[in-house]
């Protein structure tokens, strides 16, 4: 590889990096794939709350309840079968009952609420609860309890975590640090192996092939110290 393919190289790379960076930060809705996502979506959009559900290419029943202190002043069905889907909307809640199958990979609607505190959702999938797949705000944080509340302000508040708090980032961090043994140890033999293939090919065709492997292990061990640090800030 020469040294301007390489360049050119990192200048996609770089560049895909920041595109997806601010695509992310600029995603007010929520990113799924009808016949290939399963679960519920959640998100806002001026003042109105979407909700969708899609499934997997199979039969799979949707049904909940959406309730609030405040009321729903308006609504609006997304990809309703008449006759098989049904929803019954009051001034303060929403129910609703729904099928998928392979033919059809995704219903939903959307409400807007006025002068409420909460919305209350209980939704279920096959008639129970899977909170895995229950998907809430643009960076689809999954609720913890079968019937959750979020408050008027969550979306806004949920935009201003930093994006190393949000799912699923915050979870991939967590995990990293619930083990740091594993991790470390993982992380150190992944780095010998790239080190060893450097030494083959790069290092190989370079003056004082001893120094470049001693410092390619001393950069090896400052990443890992570093990394420990980084996840203790970013876990708490």
């Amino acid at each position: 590889m020469t040294g301007k393919t390489f360049k050119i190289k990192i200048i996609i790379l770089v560049s895909l990096l920041v595109l997806i960076s601010l695509l992310l930060a600029g995603c007010t809705g929520i990113f799924y794939i009808p016949g290939a996502s399963y679960g519920y979506y959640i998100w806002e959009e001026n003042n109105s709350i979407f909700i969708e559900w899609s499934v997997d290419k199979k039969d799979t029943e949707f049904n909940g309840v959406i309730s609030t202190d405040g009321k729903i002043t308006a609504y609006k069905l997304k990809n309703w079968e008449e006759g098989d889907d049904i929803i019954e909307v009051g001034e303060d809640r929403i129910e609703f009952s729904a099928a998928l199958s392979s033919q059809d990979y995704s219903d939903g609607f959307i409400f807007t609420p006025q002068d409420y505190t909460y919305l209350e959702f209980d939704l279920e999938i096959n008639n129970g609860y899977e909170l895995s797949r229950v998907n809430v705000g643009g960076f689809l944080e999954n609720p913890k309890d079968d019937v959750f509340r979020i408050g008027k302000d969550y979306f806004s508040q949920l935009e201003m975590k930093p994006w190393y708090r949000k799912h699923p980032f915050s979870e991939f961090f967590y995990k990293l640090s619930a083990n740091k043994y594993f991790t470390f140890l993982y992380l150190f033999i992944l780095g010998i192996i790239i080190i060893e293939i450097l030494r083959v090919t790069v290092i190989a065709r370079r003056k004082r092939k001893i120094m470049w492997v001693m410092i390619s292990y001393a950069v090896l061990i400052i990443i890992e110290i570093c990394i420990y640090f980084i996840l203790r800030f970013l876990t708490g």
